[in-house]
């Protein structure tokens, strides 16, 4: 399978690497993914390759680097990622986005917390495979991530963003993700984000 080698990435237990054409999109492995969530499996049946053809979001799958080195296709975990920003103004520092412009005021030095956004990536899907679950395959995956925007980013890029379902928020929330506001804590989704600064490679 062809694969934009520049933008894999690899550590001693996992290989994570891009989808880069239709064909890879089609194959058997991703149309029979299945992640136990009907709308996540939708999107990475029919919507990921579409996102990809019109530059929305990069989808890469997630193996054992051991079938990576055996050229073995073998997708344990499937995620898209896409470009995104945190907006603040002056106004919400001093409201809905206190938390955030708290961490601002003691990880980000002066004048640069005055910034009225700042680059991220957002985690627009992420399923892992029903077979792997429990086993912190979603955990390897965003270290992953984490790892990829820290060593092989070419643009600034300081957050990680995800809109997380109540049902993913525990997960999240045991990776270190924490709330950029206050205001959606009742609803079923909420904007979470990381900072990669706090993120050792």
């Amino acid at each position: 399978m062809l694969s934009e080698k520049r933008n894999e990435i690899h550590n001693g237990k996992f290989s994570l690497i891009p989808l880069s054409d239709k064909e890879s999109f089609n194959t058997p492995e991703i149309l029979s993914f299945d992640c136990g969530d009907k709308d996540l499996n939708e999107f990475f049946h029919i919507d990921a390759y579409a996102h990809h053809e019109q530059l929305l979001a990069k989808t890469y799958y997630f193996q054992p680097k051991e079938a990576t080195e055996i050229e073995i296709f073998y997708p344990v975990a499937l995620v898209s990622l896409l470009n995104d920003r945190i907006e603040i103004t002056k106004e919400e520092r001093k409201g809905d986005k206190k938390g955030f412009g708290k961490a601002l005021k003691k990880c980000i030095p002066h004048p640069k917390r005055n910034y009225t956004s700042f680059p991220a990536v957002k985690i627009g899907r992420l399923g892992v495979s029903i077979q792997f679950q429990g086993q912190e395959i979603g955990t390897s995956l965003l270290n992953m991530i984490k790892t990829l925007f820290l060593t092989k980013n070419r643009t600034g890029c300081r957050y990680l963003t995800v809109d997380a379902y109540s049902q993913s928020l525990q997960f999240y929330y045991k990776n270190e993700f924490e709330p950029l506001w206050d205001k959606d804590q009742n609803d079923d989704q909420r904007i979470l984000y990381y900072d990669l600064k706090r993120f050792s490679i």
